[in-house]
């Protein structure tokens, strides 16, 4: 098929519905979905893998779909011939499926019924981030307007991830991992528009270590970034990856931001975290520290004026009742 013969209106529509929904996310975990369902959906095919280069030149798989059902994975994948032949040409290969993973993945052997699309993913000044892999069935053939489509995609694809990463830098605390406090109001503000337009819950989580001074005082400031981190952690792996922003307020002040959660979730998650936080040991080398959070939870729903600067505010003054009532509590 030439490429004159295949429907361009078409095409433009699906290419400029996929490349809008990746150009405009910043989100890794949310932008990582999007990547995966672009392929199948452009692709034609229900299983596919995500295959990047991490910051040491390691070749991880990412995520993947399989029988439409997608899912983060965390592995070292081997660099196959295909990829190489992807990489060196900034083409799609296309080989026989891997019958020894799960994950679609192209093999060197020539007896397996179904076909693997390599597709490199070339971002800026041609430089291969990684690769996005395609299984279908050997007799379902990948025709020219497919392989242009995907070609779209993966610049798209590449560019955009490398954008987020950047972007991610911006607004990072390099200490903790979580948002800084300027994206939080970026987005805080964004959510509180959402609420006026369309109503639904909106929930915030500020939290607060107690006796913070302390530790920096008596075992050093050293010590003191290590609570900070742990906090991060803890923080991070109780907000749903994608939906709730936890963020670095300032010093040893967090906010969670949970769109589309009710002020009783949000007292749950706060109770999750002051558990979490309570039973945790961190090693030191003066001994083993424990360390405990007061949180304040607010919700739009209690604002006499939705606004951000209201919802803090609310939620402020809930951690500080919180700590006059004896710190290690969530108040409500």
């Amino acid at each position: 098929m030439s490429i004159d013969k295949f429907d361009f209106d078409a095409t433009l529509l699906t290419i400029n519905f996929a490349t809008r929904l990746l150009a405009m996310e910043i989100d890794p975990d949310v932008l990582t979905d999007r990547v995966i369902e672009a392929f199948c959906d452009v692709g034609n095919c229900h299983d596919a893998t995500l295959v990047m280069y991490d910051d040491y030149d390691q070749l991880k798989g990412i995520a993947a779909s399989l029988k439409q059902r997608r899912f983060i994975i965390n592995e070292e994948i081997p660099l196959t011939k295909a990829m190489v032949e992807a990489a060196q040409s900034l083409k799609p290969v296309v080989r026989p499926v891997c019958d020894d993973s799960i994950y679609p993945l192209p093999s060197e052997c020539c007896d397996s019924k179904n076909t693997c699309l390599c597709v490199p993913l070339v971002g800026s000044r041609d430089n291969v981030r990684g690769f996005v892999t395609l299984y279908r069935p050997k007799e379902q053939q990948w025709d020219i307007s497919e392989l242009f489509q995907l070609g779209i995609i993966s610049t798209v694809s590449a560019i955009s991830i490398e954008n987020s990463k950047l972007f991610r830098q911006t607004i990072e605390d390099s200490l903790t991992g979580l948002y800084m406090r300027r994206y939080l109001f970026i987005r805080l503000h964004e959510e509180v528009q959402r609420f006026k337009r369309r109503g639904g819950p909106l929930s915030a989580i500020m939290i607060d270590i107690d006796h913070f001074k302390s530790v920096n005082d008596n075992f050093g400031h050293a010590t003191g970034d290590t609570v900070l981190r742990t906090i991060g952690q803890i923080l991070n792996n109780n907000s749903r990856q994608g939906v709730d922003l936890p963020c670095r307020y300032g010093g040893e002040e967090f906010v969670i931001l949970m769109p589309g959660s009710e002020k009783e979730e949000a007292e749950i998650v706060a109770e999750r975290i002051r558990n979490a936080c309570a039973a945790k040991e961190i090693h030191a080398p003066e001994g083993k520290i424990q360390i405990t959070v007061s949180c304040g939870v607010a919700s739009i729903r209690e604002c006499l004026e939705a606004s951000a600067e209201e919802l803090l505010r609310i939620a402020d003054k809930r951690l500080f009742n919180a700590k006059e009532s004896g710190r290690n509590r969530v108040a409500k």
